[in-house]
């Protein structure tokens, strides 16, 4: 009698793979509570948590998330693509959104605003490094052109903070990321263009002065009365008896 083969079967291992129904959900992101590299950190660290690795997934997930704003703002940045083309990945969004909001940040201001941050008194040191620390997220000292410059970028801070003009610190502070070179070039144009408009300043102080007098002169030449002249001539009380001023009165 023959033997029948045992049939075998074979079984593969189910693959595991994450539905976004058992996930739990990404809050929208605010820019009026939360900084965007705040949000951008805890996204990498949820995907992470969740072993999210495909770009796809990360993509669809952030963008059913992170609000209608932050969507809509997405839209204009990548226009005139669409979020929906493929060309436009997960890396690719982030990356548009790190200059976004970086933009915000002006690394000039953030850097004076960093060197100005003395501890307040009665501040616990605690609180004070947090505010420094929160104040030097924005200072750009690792993504500054000035960045493999660390002398430049001393040197180019200290002429933020060290000036005794106003004017000038307005000046650079309207520059985002300027390099040495160019700050040096504003601190000159700012400090002739000012010495050019006390010059003309004074030269017209000068002008109206003399005006001035000129005017003065002529006034009081136009109001002084005309000397009257001295006469030779005495005259005399009428005599009495013929009425003449020539002659005095004889007895």
């Amino acid at each position: 009698m023959a033997k029948s083969n045992p049939t075998t079967t074979s079984t593969s291992a189910p693959t595991s793979t994450a539905t976004f129904s058992s996930i739990p959900a990404l809050h929208a992101f605010d820019s009026r509570s939360t900084t965007w590299q705040s949000y951008r950190d805890r996204i990498n660290f949820y995907f992470k948590a969740n072993r999210i690795v495909h770009e796809d997934d990360k993509k669809a997930l952030f963008l059913w998330s992170v609000g209608d704003s932050t969507y809509s703002l997405l839209e204009s940045l990548v226009s005139p693509r669409l979020l929906t083309d493929e060309s436009s990945g997960f890396n690719d969004l982030v990356k548009l959104l790190d200059v976004h909001y970086d933009a915000t940040k002006n690394i000039m201001t953030s850097a004076y605003d960093f060197y100005s941050c003395h501890q307040k008194p009665g501040q616990p040191f605690a609180e004070w490094k947090a505010e420094l620390c929160e104040k030097l997220r924005y200072c750009g000292f690792t993504t500054s052109v000035l960045a493999t410059k660390s002398q430049d970028r001393a040197l180019r801070d200290m002429y933020v903070i060290g000036t005794n003009n106003p004017k000038i610190r307005q000046a650079l502070l309207k520059e985002q990321d300027p390099d040495l070179e160019k700050a040096e070039k504003i601190i000159q144009i700012a400090e002739r263009l000012e010495q050019d408009v006390l010059h003309f300043g004074n030269s017209c102080s000068v002008t109206n002065m003399s005006v001035a007098k000129i005017e003065q002169k002529k006034t009081y030449a136009v109001r002084s009365p005309l000397p009257v002249k001295a006469s030779s001539k005495i005259i005399h009380p009428p005599c009495q008896s013929c009425g003449s001023t020539n002659h005095l009165r004889s007895n």
